[in-house]
């Protein structure tokens, strides 16, 4: 095990000046504190007891390109010789001619500072452009931590967001927030993700108020289910249909799955988009874009669309290293990515059949969520509820921390991970299966 004396040292000199002692937070345990990190190279972080962590959180998802990347490092260097304050410059429009080339639906782009911020601006274009009010999310599905699009729960059989925590559902106790406006989620329909005649349903008794669907394409806060075959592309003809318009939060999925996101990926294309995390490779940037038609509403100046950084020139010149590296080589990088996802999911889906553990690995091309069922498979949030063990889950990622496994409850995944890097995941995998294995016996 790790000795973490100058990392509690730190906590307690952080916890004197930061509320918390951290720099973010969901509902963890009081008083544990985070990896202060001393320094990062690759996919490898070392904290101030110089204990090594293999990083498959890459900073909660940014990291595509690892950490001290260092040609990363020059492109952000050479745009700070140039002007590092935010004016309007060439750069950001070569950031935002490369997205509109390799992003399907992103006709016009804008940007944001994070995805939360680039989800609202894409709610309010949606609202502008239909002059409609009403929006549909699904259940287990995270797009930010802002009041009207963080967390909430329904009724038995209802569709109408309320506030509160439901004892049997772990997202809405896990996103449930004192503060939030009163009347924040009143617009909010929310309903199970991968259930085509719950949205039909709910089209044909709301679709004359609903402005936009926001969705996940591939959940990866829920269980990392994938879309049903036919799911996507009912949703969006049932959004053309209905005069909807449907965004997809690619905030995890951009970068990832595809160059252009699982809109490139599984073929169907939204009518907005958001990309956040890798799009910067870890600068803080975000992009919400689409097809001109619906995004004209902001040069039209109807919507306001606002913000001191967006588009920073620092950020910009981000966008297009990251972009620069993950073409190199015909795309190699995603191919990499691929098979390092495919070698962990293999590997660890054995190592609990190894020990007579039912767990499954679920996910996508990029990033993986370890799932505790009987069944072979999770198809959304309902399902999650009624047949996977999130005990067992938390207590298996816990393990995996204690060995050195960096994440954020599920594992991404880098061009910059290598084969000793998935090799030890696997490794770490078995000695914590075996640990919860003989916490059964």
């Amino acid at each position: 095990m790790f000795v973490h004396k100058m990392n509690e040292e730190i906590y307690q000199r952080a916890s004197k000046a930061i509320a918390g002692g951290s720099l973010s937070n969901f509902k963890k345990a009081k008083n544990s504190a985070p990896v202060y990190v001393k320094k990062a190279e690759g996919c490898h972080i070392y904290d101030y007891d110089d204990n090594l962590y293999y990083d498959f959180s890459l900073s909660a998802g940014p990291a595509i390109l690892g950490h001290s990347n260092r040609a990363y490092q020059e492109a952000l260097k050479a745009q700070i010789d140039k002007i590092y304050t935010n004016w309007d410059g060439m750069i950001q429009i070569e950031a935002a001619e490369k997205l509109q080339q390799i992003i399907p639906s992103a006709e016009l782009v804008r940007f944001a500072v994070s995805g939360a911020d680039a989800v609202f601006n894409a709610v309010r274009v949606a609202r502008g452009y239909t002059g409609k009010n009403l929006y549909v999310k699904f259940k287990g599905q995270y797009h930010g931590g802002l009041d009207y699009i963080l967390g909430g729960r329904t009724e038995k059989n209802e569709a109408r967001t309320i506030d509160g925590i439901d004892s049997t559902d772990y997202y809405s106790d896990m996103c449930y927030t004192e503060g939030r406006a009163r009347h924040a989620l009143d617009d909010c329909l929310m309903i199970e993700w991968n259930d085509l005649a719950e949205m039909e349903a709910l089209f044909q008794e709301e679709g004359n108020d609903i402005a936009c669907v926001v969705m996940e394409p591939v959940p990866l806060n829920m269980s990392g289910c994938l879309p049903e075959p036919g799911y996507l592309e009912g949703v969006r003809e049932l959004c053309s249909k209905y005069n909807v318009v449907l965004i997809f939060d690619e905030t995890l999925t951009g970068f990832r799955m595809a160059l252009g996101g699982a809109q490139e990926y599984f073929g169907v294309v939204p009518d907005l988009c958001v990309f956040a995390k890798a799009v910067g490779g870890g600068f803080p940037v975000a992009v919400y874009a689409g097809k001109r038609e619906v995004m004209r509403v902001i040069a039209d100046a109807r919507v306001l669309a606002v913000g001191t950084y967006n588009g920073h020139p620092i950020a910009a010149a981000a966008i297009l290293e990251t972009i620069r590296q993950l073409e190199e080589n015909d795309g190699e990088s995603f191919r990499m990515i691929a098979s390092h996802t495919e070698m962990a999911k293999c590997g660890m889906e054995n190592a609990a059949k190894s020990l007579g553990i039912q767990m499954i690995v679920q996910g996508m091309p990029g990033a993986l969520f370890p799932v505790f069922t009987k069944k072979e498979k999770i198809i959304n949030h309902r399902d999650a509820i009624a047949n996977a063990d999130f005990s067992m889950h938390r207590r298996f990622m816990n393990l995996l921390k204690d060995r050195g496994i960096l994440h954020n409850s599920r594992l991404v995944f880098s061009p910059m991970h290598t084969q000793q890097d998935i090799d030890y995941l696997i490794r770490m995998t078995k000695e914590a299966l075996t640990v919860m294995a003989s916490d059964k016996a």
